[in-house]
C-alpha cells in the first residue's frame, strides 16, 4: 500500500504544454481545475501514471514528452527568488535539487554517481511502472538537461543519457539530447564531465544569496508523507479524494488499487473509522481555506459538499461552532 505523491506545480507546465500541443485539456483527462488551481496540492503518483498513458494514446505521439520540452523547466515551481536555478554555479544547483525536490515528489530519489572525472546525474523513481515509465524518464530527463542548458549554455550536450522503460522515438531523441541515448536502465542517468559542475551561472541577476519564504510556505514544503507511511499517506490519499467530490470507501480504496475489503480491514488495523476520518480532514482543510481568506460558500464547493448546509452541519459536529463563526473568531485573533 506504499503511496507516493507529486505536487501540482511539478506537472502544471507539462499538462499546460499538452494542451498547447495537441489540444488535450485536464477536463478531459478527467483533472478538476480546483486541483490545478492549488499549485501545493498532492496528486497520488498512480494517477499522474494514468494521465501521461492517456496523453500518449490521445495525442498518438508517444513521443509527446519532447514535443513539449519547453514546458519542462524546473523554475515552473513558482520557488521564491527561482531557488534552484539561482544557484552560484551547478553544483550547487545539482545539490539543492537533489534534496529540495523530495519536498515536490515523494517516493522518488535525485542523486550523483562520481567515476573519476565522470558524473551521473540520476533519477529513481520505483513507483511508476509499464507505459507511463518510459515517460516519466523521458520528463526527468529533459528537466535535468534543461538545468544543464541554463548553466552551460543552451547547445550543450550530456556525454550520454540513460532512460528507463521502452525505446520511444529513437532518432528524435537524438536530436534533442545530442548524444548517445540509451534505454531499459534501472533509473534515469545524464552523463557528464566533472569540470562542468564547476561553471558559475552566467545568467545576469539570477544568483540570489538570500531567499526569504513565509512559516506557511515552509510548512506546505515540509508536508509531504513517505510512501510506507501509512495514516500520512490516508489522510493525503482522503485529502486529493475530495476534489472529485465528498470522500468515499470505495473511491479511496480505488486510489490503492484495493478492493473495499481490503481498505477497510487495513482501517481497522490503524484503528481508524472512515466517516471520521474523513471530517476531521475536511474540517482542517477548511480552516486553511478560512485562513486563506474564502467564504464559506467557496469552502463548502471545494470540499465537494452539495451546499453550506451540508457542510456547517459537518464543520460543528467537530468544531462545535458553525464555518461563519470559526471565520469571525480567526478574524478577532488576526489569523488573516
Amino acid at each position: 500500500m506504499d503511496t507516493s505523491f507529486i505536487r501540482v506545480c511539478y506537472v502544471r507546465a507539462l499538462l499546460y504544454g499538452v494542451q498547447q500541443q495537441y489540444g488535450i485539456t485536464p477536463q478531459q483527462l478527467d483533472i478538476p481545475h480546483a486541483l490545478l488551481a492549488e499549485p501545493m496540492a498532492l496528486i497520488p503518483f498512480t494517477d499522474v501514471a494514468r494521465w501521461l498513458e492517456t496523453i500518449a494514446h490521445e495525442s498518438a505521439d508517444d513521443t509527446f514528452m519532447l514535443s513539449i520540452a519547453e514546458h519542462l523547466h524546473l523554475s515552473d515551481l513558482a520557488l521564491p527568488n527561482n531557488w534552484f536555478l539561482s544557484a552560484p554555479d551547478l553544483a550547487v544547483a545539482v545539490r539543492r535539487i537533489n534534496h529540495g525536490l523530495a519536498s515536490f515528489q515523494s517516493g522518488a530519489s535525485y542523486y550523483v554517481i562520481q567515476s573519476g572525472k565522470l558524473l551521473k546525474w540520476c533519477y529513481s523513481n520505483p513507483y511508476v511502472m509499464g507505459e507511463a515509465r518510459s515517460h516519466d524518464a523521458l520528463r526527468v530527463a529533459i528537466t535535468l538537461v534543461h538545468v544543464l542548458r541554463h548553466f552551460l549554455g543552451a547547445q550543450y550536450s550530456p556525454l550520454k543519457v540513460l532512460l528507463c522503460g521502452a525505446s520511444l522515438g529513437h532518432q528524435k531523441q537524438l536530436d534533442y539530447f545530442g548524444c548517445q541515448v540509451s534505454w531499459s536502465g534501472s533509473q534515469v542517468e545524464i552523463w557528464l564531465d566533472i569540470e562542468s559542475l564547476l561553471q558559475v551561472n552566467q545568467w545576469e541577476g539570477t544568483h540570489q544569496s538570500q531567499t526569504t519564504v513565509s512559516l506557511a510556505q515552509f510548512g506546505c514544503y515540509l508536508d509531504m508523507p513517505q510512501p510506507h507511511d501509512f495514516p500520512k499517506v490516508l489522510y493525503e490519499m482522503i485529502n486529493y479524494s475530495r476534489y472529485y467530490g465528498l470522500p468515499k470507501v470505495d473511491a479511496i480504496a480505488a486510489l490503492y488499487g484495493l478492493s473495499r475489503q481490503q481498505l477497510q480491514r487495513r482501517l481497522v488495523q490503524f484503528g481508524f473509522n472512515f466517516n471520521s476520518l474523513c471530517g476531521y480532514i475536511l474540517s482542517n482543510q477548511a480552516i486553511k481555506y478560512m485562513m486563506e481568506g474564502k467564504d464559506v460558500e467557496e469552502i463548502s464547493d471545494l470540499l465537494g459538499y452539495a451546499n453550506t448546509q451540508s457542510f456547517s452541519r459537518a464543520f460543528k459536529r467537530l468544531r462545535r461552532i458553525t464555518p461563519a463563526q470559526y471565520i469571525v473568531h480567526l478574524n478577532k485573533n488576526g489569523a488573516q
